[in-house]
């Protein structure tokens, strides 16, 4: 259940903010073969946040992750990543801007950190599943989600919706 935190010096728009949360939870579901719902983006404005680099005070962006580590996710599929979050925020965050060039400073993203040690944790009364053991998790506790979407819940009617379309998901018999 990776949780992303967006710290952003530069001022971003709505638009910009969903478009960044749509891509950072579309590469992290796709790469992963994890569901949507299994992502989390927060944004919090570091405009007035006190940041040092190198001992010297900077406005800083970042993006750091706390993910789930595993077998089948190597360090390699993390940089690649690492590198696809950078080309999101380059074309969402300053667009115009030819490669060539250096972003100025405020709009830079200045770093991307990964993080994958998740001990323990519940996400809405749920355990949270070993890395690789999503679907199975989620064919287990299958029977709940849809209790959960049936009383309204929308994230909840999301994801068995999401979850109904992947190939290979079997639900319960109990279902």
């Amino acid at each position: 259940m990776p949780l992303y935190e967006v710290t952003h010096a530069a001022h971003l728009s709505p638009v910009q903010k969903d478009a960044l949360a749509g891509a950072i939870t579309d590469l992290h579901a796709n790469r992963f073969s994890v569901p949507r719902w299994y992502i989390t983006v927060v944004f919090t404005d570091a405009s007035v946040q006190t940041t040092y680099i190198g001992g010297r005070q900077r406005l800083t962006n970042r993006i750091t992750a706390r993910v789930r580590n595993g077998s089948t996710r190597s360090r390699e599929a993390f940089n690649e990543h690492c590198s696809d979050i950078n080309d999101a925020w380059c074309r969402i965050v300053h667009p115009d801007l030819p490669t060539s060039k250096l972003p100025p400073r405020e709009l830079e993203l200045a770093a991307i950190f990964i993080t994958g040690e998740l001990l323990a944790g519940m996400k809405v009364g749920f355990p949270v599943p070993a890395a690789g053991a999503e679907m199975v998790w989620s064919e287990f506790h299958f029977g709940s989600f849809k209790e959960r979407a049936a009383l309204g819940d929308e994230d909840f009617v999301d994801f068995v919706a999401e979850l109904e379309k992947k190939p290979g998901f079997s639900r319960r018999a109990d279902d």
